[in-house]
């Protein structure tokens, strides 16, 4: 078969490159790491120290493995904003930019955050989902003799869309510390995000601490889990393999785990973000359960996430 004029070759390679998967438009790869550092309410009988945590952040995104372009933070005390934003600077030598959630700050210690190297993502919009569709994800205090009277006492979703820098694409982040000790509210919460992200077009992730109380026996989470995932609008992001995320030592026993073999922490997709290629893992390190006084009682989780027709990644 006769070969092609030079001029001609020479453009078809140029054809070939310009098509190919590094200028296809499309994203390429990037991480996420949430975690719930556990923050210091008064009061508290377990807390965290923001300097440990905030170290622990620079150490973990110097590390290839769980460098992650945005990070997902709840249980964040306001005064600790800063603090986290900065250590994620850090850690991946980076500007960053930053949303934080106004609700959850009953005790003034329970807001969310989001972090994102600004190299590669601008926060285009944030918003906080204290009611969707008639059904409420949030309450006001309501004992007019309380300092905390008309505060959010739980913590509404907090939804920061990003725009990736390389292909230009939207997507939404989503933020979530799901309510513990409130079920009924927990599953309005997880009803609320599904019928939410069933309206939305955009690519969506939600990620944190969902308190689903996943079984790695039963192979059964909790009623905020079977909310969440009904109709196959929210796909979860299983981690491989499956990781014991919190540790909640007994009373009488604080190196006991009161719930052993379950998970809190996940990591969900919806809409376009379904067609990415997705996985998620737990991160351990040394030490890390049972937790202290200084240290988290949750272990964070990694995604990589790969957005549909995106080339290998150049990390």
């Amino acid at each position: 078969m006769p070969k092609p004029p030079f001029g001609l070759a020479v453009l078809i390679l140029l054809l070939a490159v310009a098509c190919g998967p590094a200028a296809s438009g499309r994203g390429e790869e990037f991480r996420l790491l949430t975690w719930n550092v556990e923050s210091n309410r008064p009061g508290s009988r377990q807390d965290s120290d923001a300097r440990v945590i905030a170290s622990q952040l620079v150490a973990m995104l110097k590390q290839p493995a769980t460098r992650a372009e945005i990070v997902a933070l709840s249980e964040v005390a306001p005064q600790d904003v800063h603090a986290y934003r900065q250590a994620v600077s850090i850690g991946l030598g980076r500007d960053t930019d930053f949303a934080t959630s106004a609700s959850g700050g009953y005790r003034d210690a329970d807001s969310l955050l989001v972090v994102v190297d600004t190299e590669r993502f601008q926060i285009r919009d944030v918003t906080e989902l204290h009611r969707y569709a008639g059904i409420v994800a949030n309450f006001t205090v309501d004992d007019q003799n309380s300092p905390e009277h008309g505060t959010m006492r739980a913590r509404s979703p907090l939804a920061v869309k990003l725009q990736d820098r390389k292909s230009e694409e939207t997507f939404w982040v989503v933020v979530v510390h799901l309510a513990r000790g409130e079920e009924d509210l927990r599953v309005d919460q997880a009803r609320m995000l599904r019928k939410w992200a069933a309206d939305q077009e955009a690519p969506l992730v939600a990620a944190g601490d969902f308190n689903f109380d996943w079984d790695f026996h039963t192979q059964r989470g909790n009623q905020g889990f079977d909310a969440m995932v009904e109709g196959d609008v929210w796909t979860w992001l299983v981690p491989e393999p499956l990781v014991d995320s919190n540790w909640a030592g007994l009373r009488d026993n604080p190196q006991q785990d009161r719930y052993p073999d379950s998970i809190l922490d996940f990591v969900f997709v919806a809409n376009g973000a379904t067609a990415w290629q997705g996985e998620s893992s737990v991160v351990v390190r040394p030490n890390d359960f049972p937790d202290d006084d200084c240290t988290s009682d949750h272990r964070p989780i990694i995604a990589t996430l790969r957005p549909a027709g995106s080339g290998s990644s150049s990390r």
